[in-house]
């Protein structure tokens, strides 16, 4: 399993890096740390070579290898990476492939993490690095505008992992959203290994906008809960009547982490039809895990 996690810079992409890397290794994933940003001028200019014996200059030249430099530095202080003996980051090892830069870490790192750095628009990039590898869920910090994490969720192919409002000194709950959509028993798996690994108590929503709960829910609720207890992770269980987007955000406040699934149906009809988890991400507080079912 492999997990895709952008940053931009220390100031903006800390939280996203502390806490998307503790849900990584909750899998037991590999992370690869992806940074996207334009081609610097001094490229278009051809004042730089592009050739291995003189990537070391790009600490000059290119931001990209600060911002590489930073993640792997904190993903040691953080823990997620045992230090070692090896030498570890050297702008001197980042070779290019398939259209973008990857730095060839030595030892016990290389198992662990990938660091990447590709150039251009930050959508474009970042669905082109999914189709180059199997990435199971791709983790993206939650910008001041909507824009960015909802074309994001509406356009990677992988689940999608939100980090907006992440306080790291927060104790979170788990808001587990279940309904009867296809995705929802991956949701519940996935949610239940991050509680599990991370000590979050579990609340499993389901919101109805009638006063009925068909089989449907009422059996997808049952079988949430008893994942949870076989995990023995510590959960409550709700059934509330209302409008399920608002319901889910009143309960989540800012000190819940969202699991929701959200089905294949295409980009178009998300677009025409909405959905539930593209709205709920537009009005959350928290941190938003959607995840796709496959």
């Amino acid at each position: 399993m492999k997990f895709l996690l952008a940053v931009s810079s220390q100031e903006f992409s800390e939280s996203t890096l502390r806490m998307g890397s503790k849900v990584a290794k909750s899998f037991g994933a590999q992370l690869a740390v992806v940074y996207v940003g334009p081609k610097p001028k001094e490229l278009y200019a051809g004042r730089v070579s592009l050739a291995r014996d003189t990537l070391a200059k790009w600490e000059i030249y290119h931001p990209g290898i600060e911002v590489l430099r930073w993640a792997f530095d904190d993903l040691k202080t953080s823990g997620f990476l045992e230090d070692s003996d090896d030498n570890g980051f050297n702008p001197l090892n980042m070779v290019e492939e398939k259209g973008r830069y990857r730095m060839a870490l030595p030892g016990s790192y290389g198992q662990d993490i990938d660091l990447i750095l590709r150039e251009g628009d930050i959508i474009d990039e970042l669905r082109r690095e999914c189709s180059e590898d199997e990435y199971t869920v791709s983790i993206i910090g939650g910008s001041k505008g909507r824009n960015m994490a909802h074309d994001l969720l509406q356009y990677l192919p992988t689940s999608v992992l939100v980090m907006k409002n992440v306080d790291l000194d927060r104790h979170y709950r788990i808001l587990l959203c279940v309904d009867d959509s296809s995705a929802t028993d991956r949701a519940v798996r996935f949610g239940a290994t991050i509680a599990k690994q991370m000590n979050f108590p579990v609340t499993i929503m389901t919101v109805s906008k009638t006063e009925e709960f068909g089989p449907g829910y009422s059996g997808a609720a049952e079988a949430a809960s008893q994942h949870l207890e076989s995990q023995q992770v510590d959960h409550e269980q709700k059934f509330i009547t209302g409008d399920p987007v608002n319901s889910f955000i009143e309960t989540a406040g800012e000190d819940h982490l969202i699991v929701m699934g959200s089905s294949s149906k295409s980009a178009l009809a998300k677009f025409f039809l909405g959905s539930k988890p593209m709205k709920t991400l537009e009005k959350a507080n928290c941190p938003i895990l959607v995840v796709r079912d496959k």
